[in-house]
């Protein structure tokens, strides 16, 4: 018996996908499509799991809007993560990862008189309040996470 095969949405979804990571790795300079990075950023630290088409680790504010920009052509979900130390899910999603822990961990100047600090959003909870603490300054809330829960 011969059986046909018609293309399903799984083959739709590969073809947009090796198109997507293609664009993307025009304008980013880490992009991770294999099944090994998208099973490690499938799930966070709650009960939910969704793999992501691909994983994106963009290095500045200039590749975040690329990236954004490329998911819209495409019509692909952008989420974005840092530690994964959502308890509810929301850093899994089977669109785009963008992962700013990586290289958007950069802590700015902490200027005590305004008392404010300009950090990257991969900045860890806890590298931030042990730079604001020498100045006599702490970010809240005190999570239990905070070793690993970015900003």
């Amino acid at each position: 018996m011969l059986t046909i095969q018609t293309r399903g949405a799984s083959d739709r979804r590969t073809d947009v996908g090796k198109e997507f990571a293609a664009a993307l790795r025009r304008e980013l300079r880490d992009v991770r499509d294999d099944a090994y990075t998208r099973h490690l950023y499938a799930s966070d630290a709650s009960m939910y799991a969704r793999e992501p088409l691909l994983v994106a680790c963009p290095h500045d504010a200039a590749e975040v809007a690329a990236a954004v920009a490329i998911a819209g052509r495409f019509d692909v979900p952008v989420v974005t993560r840092g530690g994964g130390t959502s308890l509810a899910g929301q850093t899994a999603g089977q669109g785009v990862v963008l992962d700013t822990s990586r290289y958007m961990n950069a802590i700015g100047e902490i200027d005590t008189d305004a008392r404010r600090v300009r950090v990257g959003p991969g900045v860890v909870q806890e590298d931030l309040n042990r730079a604001a603490q020498r100045l006599g300054y702490g970010f809240g809330p005190d999570t239990s996470t905070s070793n690993r829960a970015t900003i």
